[in-house]
């Protein structure tokens, strides 16, 4: 099994989940993991708490997704970062969120 999504809290203190598209991860070189956190880079706020999670985890049941919380794992959790000038370019951003 693998990575193939990530999550991330909102301002409110809910979750959200990440999941990008077959075709745009294709786009990209590296494993899923790198690809998941280049992900991040791009579209998070710089500094942004997130988690990898497994597409083992079951996030079908959507009648109380508003009531999701975020509860950070230190040992797994990781932080968005700023993407380099080239990167940058590539997705025609002028700057980092």
């Amino acid at each position: 099994m693998a990575n193939n999504r990530f999550i991330y809290p909102n301002s409110d203190g809910t979750a959200s989940v990440y999941m990008p598209t077959d075709p745009f991860l294709a786009k990209l070189s590296g494993t899923i993991d790198e690809k998941l956190i280049y992900c991040a880079n791009k579209d998070l706020p710089t500094g942004t708490k997130y988690e990898l999670i497994d597409e083992s985890v079951d996030l079908s049941d959507r009648t109380f997704r508003n009531a999701w919380t975020y509860t950070a794992d230190a040992s797994v959790e990781k932080t968005s970062a700023d993407l380099n000038a080239e990167q940058l370019a590539r997705h025609d951003m002028k700057e980092n969120k």
